[in-house]
């Protein structure tokens, strides 16, 4: 009897150990929304000004940059963009590329381009944390925060 009940608490104490490495941020884990798209290539930029293109609502760093209201959503390897403002919605796949307890990292393709993005929080200078998903993406960063 002495031993089942040492077996049990061991496999309890396992589970739980394999349970604090899980996943700790997924891109099925949000909808997400927008924040900023900038240029990859500063060369294609003539300035520092010009590697933002987009945010996602007004920014008083960037106030002659176009606001566009973009959302991301994805299940079951699809990926669904919809941009609101310009009436589109794009369509894509994501596969994991590798799990950590604190990021998940993706190849992803979306109308047809290739590139990756990481599902991952971002730790502020007030020690704020905040879920994030950056996806590279072409020529762009597309920088998404969890939607409202």
């Amino acid at each position: 009897m002495k031993k089942l009940l040492i077996s049990v608490l061991v496999s309890i104490f396992i589970f739980a150990l394999s349970a604090c490495n899980t996943e700790k941020f997924a891109i099925e884990d949000y909808e997400w929304k927008m924040r900023a798209v900038m240029r990859n290539d500063i060369e294609v930029a003539q300035n520092e000004d010009e590697l933002v293109v987009a945010v996602g609502e007004f920014d008083e760093l960037y106030p002659d940059v176009k606001i566009v209201d973009l959302t991301l959503t994805a299940k079951e390897g699809e990926i669904t963009i919809t941009d609101v403002t310009n009436d589109k919605t794009y369509t894509g796949t994501y596969n994991v590329i590798k799990k950590t307890s604190k990021e998940t990292d993706y190849e992803v393709i979306i109308d047809g381009v290739s590139g990756f993005a990481t599902a991952s929080e971002t730790k502020y200078y007030d020690d704020s944390e905040v879920p994030t998903l950056p996806i590279n993406l072409g020529d762009y960063c597309v920088y998404f925060i969890p939607k409202k």
